[in-house]
């Protein structure tokens, strides 16, 4: 009797051999605090959505993404909490748009949130003009109160933008997710 091959170990690349390129340059992250960070909050449990059923918000917890870095499925507060805070490191603002598919309720706790990151990538939101909006095209997923209280169309100041710009590169890389679930530093 011939058994069929498991995938019961893969190969995962590793920073020796497969380096980050770019750590911590313009957008980038420091990896290594970023991993350690997200490691130290495995255990946060994921609010699930009060808005609609977004599988975004929804799947964070689900069997198949504990434990990864990063994954295009169930998108975890903490994980954006880190990559948002870590992008206005040292920056001073007075105003300040929030475009997010999931703003509605990613914003709720985002300052209790912000308190468990280090002191570097606090915010003093206190004095800041800001607001969240849901880009344009995300918006009718969601319920009623969402969708007048986050869009671009209500609030005065922001211009005819649909805030799909960074949404727009996903549609040519998303047939690579599956080989990246499992993904290096490199990639």
């Amino acid at each position: 009797m011939r058994l069929k091959p498991t995938l019961a170990h893969r190969d995962v690349s590793k920073d020796k051999v497969d380096p980050s390129l770019g750590d911590r340059w313009a957008y980038f992250v420091k990896h290594k605090d970023y991993k350690t960070y997200v490691k130290e909050h495995t255990s946060a449990v994921q609010e699930k959505s009060t808005c609609a059923l977004h599988n975004a918000v929804n799947m964070a917890d689900t069997k198949s993404n504990r434990g990864l870095v990063t994954t295009g499925k169930g998108e975890r507060y903490v994980n954006m909490d880190y990559l948002f805070f870590s992008t206005l490191r040292g920056i001073s603002l007075d105003v300040l748009n929030i475009s997010y598919d999931i703003a509605c309720q990613w914003h709720k706790k985002l300052w209790v949130h912000m308190d468990s990151l280090p002191s570097a990538m606090h915010l003093n939101h206190p004095n800041m003009a800001i607001t969240f909006f849901i880009p344009k095209f995300h918006l009718p997923a969601h319920i009623m109160e969402c969708q007048t209280h986050f869009s671009w169309n209500f609030i005065p100041g922001v211009g005819w933008t649909d805030g799909e710009a960074p949404e727009r590169g996903w549609a040519n890389i998303n047939p690579i997710a599956l080989s990246t679930k499992e993904m290096g530093p490199g990639a």
